[in-house]
């Protein structure tokens, strides 16, 4: 598969019009799906939110204090080729190098409630990640293939 594949939404990936028809009752597709496109070396896209990954983008809170601001950006899954990060604005992306350890963070994520918290272990550091809930088994599934 080449990289410029166009990739295709996981199902947690909503957009305006993907809500618009579910409200019409027209099936969307699933988990079960995605995980066997995956498996098919079919590119797919992940929404997702992080701090750390492609370095921390540091925002002025007063009084001289800096935190990490939360950044939007997608995941892109291709059985056999490394994840990529990439920003949904300001162009950052960065190529993650296994082996990988996903691990579940029990904390709520920040302004996003239908979001799961996970620590990304790579051989480059440990991340951040938040994905959608009905992307969860898709994520997981993919970092455990890409580790074997």
């Amino acid at each position: 598969m080449t990289a410029t594949q166009a990739a295709r939404r996981a199902a947690g990936t909503q957009t305006g019009l993907d809500v618009l028809l579910r409200w019409m009752r027209i099936r969307r597709r699933t988990s079960a799906q995605d995980i066997e496109d995956f498996r098919n070396s079919k590119p797919i896209l992940v929404v997702g939110f992080t701090q750390t990954i492609g370095g921390e983008i540091l925002v002025s809170v007063g009084k001289g204090k800096q935190i990490a601001r939360l950044r939007q950006g997608y995941l892109r899954l291709v059985a056999g080729e490394a994840p990529v990060w990439t920003d949904r604005r300001g162009g950052r992306s960065a190529r993650l190098q296994s082996p990988f350890t996903l691990r579940s963070v029990p904390k709520k994520v920040r302004l996003a409630p239908k979001f799961e918290g996970y620590e990304l272990v790579t051989s480059q550091g440990t991340f951040d990640l938040a994905v959608p809930k009905k992307d969860a088994a898709l994520v997981q599934y993919a970092f455990a293939a890409q580790d074997s």
